[in-house]
């Protein structure tokens, strides 16, 4: 780690010491000064770095100035980050932006105060700044995702920033004609051309050539490399002698004959010889790995990166459809009338009343004028009776309305009539507000799903490139041949990973047992899939569940009845867990079953699309009461979390549950009215933790009613001593049957099920 930390210093003394004397033109020199600031922002040791700055400006100047300047950026930017670090502030890119332009007060002072340079201190203030943010954007690349990580293009076009403004530096480092530049650019091509490819090697070719073009104002250097990277990508081949051989030649050619250099002599083709001559010595499998990497690199990273940008846009397309039918369900229920109110209603009855029965009667003056507040009370009354009861008779007419009124039978008639057509378009009215209730609640249910789906798959995906190598060389010492890897984390609990094997290998239990070891916990097989290429399989891995489920069921029908009005589900959902249900259709035999097949039906369906309990009950409920028939269903159901092992119990009009611990047995109270009877219920829902080798039970009421009390069969159901869910349901059915005498007197259902620790 020091060896580390001393070349990173030394790397950084060298680079500043180049970028330096790195001058735009000879005009302004801003690059230095832009990498240490960008250094600093990175967490690199300020105190380490701002001694290096200020001694690299001094041996390029040699200058009272150049020590004042250089020092009083150094110390600035020094005394603002340990300030930040002893008040525990981190500071923000933005304040850093103020910072890096206030400590270059030092070079403005003297190049305004001393050398009347306004416009050039001003565009060097500015450059730097810039090129900080470059070099951060290069620097933050590496630093927390390593010198392989493949670079996004902001980050490429940083990169080439930095080695333009080190190549502009280069080029005043000009010995007898034997050019650093050239060194370092004939070294940097021939690497790319194995490294980097065509397009790559042409990229580094340019810019170093318009770095040349930046320093002096002249881009006599741009053809020569660009020149040099076609011939090195031309006679490229695996002997590497070829190539290191056409780079000389193309640098005698461009020097002696065609005279590309103002002036040329051997020692110009030094350091394009030593290039070549070191290229040849390195050995050929260091390019070849370092090639290999990259290649694997950018398509693994490739992979990964588009995982993750889908799903970034599965994520946003997700939250724009879950906002969709959230304003679906505001519009929905917007459109709910209501029907009109009782109050409304009895004036238009006051109304109807007077216009069809009173319209031609002598004394409608009187009644409606003079006493108009006594008949509008009496018919009021009479009114109420008759949406009250469904019928108003000639018994409810009041003593002073049958004492002075002769048509006081169409009165009653006419209110009656009214009465019928009110109940019959409330009716209506209901009908249609609770079919636009049951759509939005559909709509409202959809829309939550749709944002928890985006929250799942907003969390970027963390692969594991180390045991993704691992579980590939442990298969293959076990002779399971594995194609290909991948190990990523879904979330905080789960890991899951995806191996592909040879099709016969596919069932081998060791790649489970292999996979557990090298991610460190237990691990099931989900899903074996066959791959697009022949003979291979891909064999998909998660961490498993703490606890499972064993589970059995048993059933008696009612005497006399061909078919049992009791339906149950068992059934795993999404996200680790597992339902069961029993639904007791009201009365026996083929319309109970019907009404319990329909209502347990919609009900796993609800439960495998991922909806909330209270939606998909209130929902399923709703959906019974539009049916043409009544369909009554007592409803019992038990959702288990198998990760967390949480036991949602959901009760409508079922009886209790119970859960068999060592020794002991407790309730789950029951509540609530079956579905399909009311509009709008409320179920029982209860939450209990359970423990590994507890046993959940479940009944419908036919088992309950055998016994004389609820102590009576928890008393019975707590002696019970089999462990097997199975006899355990088949021993209470038995129980049952044989206190009522052998007969099944209602239909009876017992699921049982067992929790176990995986």
């Amino acid at each position: 780690m020091k060896n580390k930390q001393f070349f990173i210093y030394l790397s950084s003394f060298a680079l500043f010491y180049i970028l330096a004397g790195a001058g735009v033109n000879g005009f302004i020199y801003p690059f230095a000064i832009g990498l240490f600031l960008a250094l600093v922002w990175n967490d690199q040791k300020a105190y380490v770095l701002a001694p290096l700055f200020a001694l690299s400006y001094f041996l390029n100047y040699f200058t009272l100035e150049s020590v004042i300047t250089s020092a009083s950026l150094a110390l600035f930017i020094l005394l603002v980050s340990g300030l930040h670090y002893k008040f525990k502030k981190p500071i923000k890119l933005s304040l850093y932006y103020v910072y890096a332009i206030l400590s270059q007060a030092g070079f403005v002072f003297f190049s305004v105060y001393y050398h009347g340079l306004i416009v050039s201190s001003f565009l060097n203030v500015v450059i730097s700044v810039l090129f900080m943010q470059a070099c951060s954007q290069f620097i933050s690349a590496l630093t927390v995702r390593g010198i392989n990580a493949r670079l996004s293009p902001i980050e490429i076009v940083s990169g080439c920033t930095m080695l333009l403004a080190v190549c502009c530096g280069l080029m005043r480092f000009n010995f007898y004609g034997f050019e650093l530049i050239k060194l370092v650019a004939s070294a940097m091509l021939l690497f790319s051309a194995y490294v980097l490819g065509f397009s790559g090697t042409l990229v580094v070719a340019i810019t170093m050539g318009l770095g040349s073009l930046l320093y002096a104002n002249n881009p006599v250097l741009i053809a020569p490399f660009a020149i040099w990277a076609l011939v090195i990508l031309a006679f490229k081949v695996k002997n590497k002698f070829l190539p290191a051989l056409a780079l000389l030649a193309a640098e005698a050619v461009l020097g002696f004959f065609i005279g590309v250099y103002y002036s040329y002599s051997w020692v110009g083709i030094l350091p394009v010889a030593i290039s070549a001559l070191a290229f040849v010595c390195v050995p050929t499998k260091v390019f070849e790995k370092l090639n290999n990497n990259f290649l694997s690199l950018a398509s693994n990273v490739a992979m990964r990166n588009v995982v993750n940008r889908s799903r970034e846009g599965l994520c946003k397309r997700l939250n724009d459809l879950s906002s969709v039918f959230g304003e679906m369900d505001v519009v929905f229920r917007s459109m709910i009338r209501g029907g009109m109110a009782k109050e409304d209603a009895k004036e238009v009855f006051m109304r109807e009343l007077k216009d069809k029965v009173c319209a031609d009667c002598k004394e409608r003056n009187m009644c409606h004028r003079m006493c108009y507040e006594d008949t509008k009370a009496v018919f009021g009354e009479m009114i109420d009776v008759s949406l009250e009861r469904g019928k108003a008779t000639l018994l409810d007419v009041p003593p002073y309305l049958s004492s002075r009124c002769s048509r006081v039978s169409n009165i009653v008639t006419t209110i009656n009539g009214l009465s019928r057509e009110y109940r019959g378009y409330a009716g209506l009215m209901g009908n249609v507000d609770n079919s636009k209730i049951l759509i939005a609640d559909q709509l409202s249910g959809i829309s939550q799903i749709m944002k928890n789906l985006a929250g799942e798959v907003s969390r970027n995906v963390t692969f594991d490139a180390g045991k993704e190598n691992s579980i590939i060389d442990e298969l293959t010492y076990h002779n399971i041949i594995c194609e290909d890897a991948v190990v990523y984390e879904q979330n905080a609990d789960i890991v899951s990973a995806t191996v592909v094997v040879k099709t016969e290998d596919a069932q081998n239990p060791k790649i489970a047992s292999l996979v557990s070891k090298i991610c460190g916990s237990k691990m099931v097989v989900a899903s074996r899939d066959l791959s697009s290429k022949a003979g291979q399989t891909i064999v998909s891995l998660k961490t498993s569940p703490k606890f499972d489920i064993i589970f059995g069921t048993a059933s008696a029908t009612k005497e006399g009845s061909q078919v049992s009005g009791d339906c149950f589900s068992l059934v795993r959902i999404e996200n680790d867990k597992f339902m069961m249900a029993i639904c007791d259709g009201m009365g026996s035999g083929a319309r109970a079953e019907h009404a319990s097949s329909l209502a347990i039906g919609l009900i796993e369906d609800f439960y495998k699309a991922g909806f909330d309990n209270e939606i998909v009950l209130s929902s399923v409920n709703k959906l019974l009461m539009l049916n043409k028939e009544e369909v009554f269903s007592a409803l019992d159901v038990c959702v288990v979390d198998l990760r967390k092992g949480i036991a949602d119990f959901i009760k409508m009009g079922a009886p209790e549950g119970y859960i068999k611990h060592d020794g002991t047995i407790s309730v789950v109270e029951s509540g609530a009215l079956p579905i399909g009877i009311l509009q709008n219920v409320e179920p029982v829902i209860s939450k209990k933790v359970l423990s590994v080798g507890d046993i959940v039970i479940i009944c419908s009421d036919g088992i309950y009613d055998s016994f004389k009390s609820q102590k009576d069969f928890m008393d019975f159901a707590n002696n019970l001593k089999p462990v097997n869910p199975q006899m355990i349901a088949e021993e209470i059915v038995e129980e049952a049957l044989s206190r009522s005498g052998g007969v099944a007197n209602d239909d009876m259902t017992v699921i049982a099920c067992k929790v176990f620790a995986l």
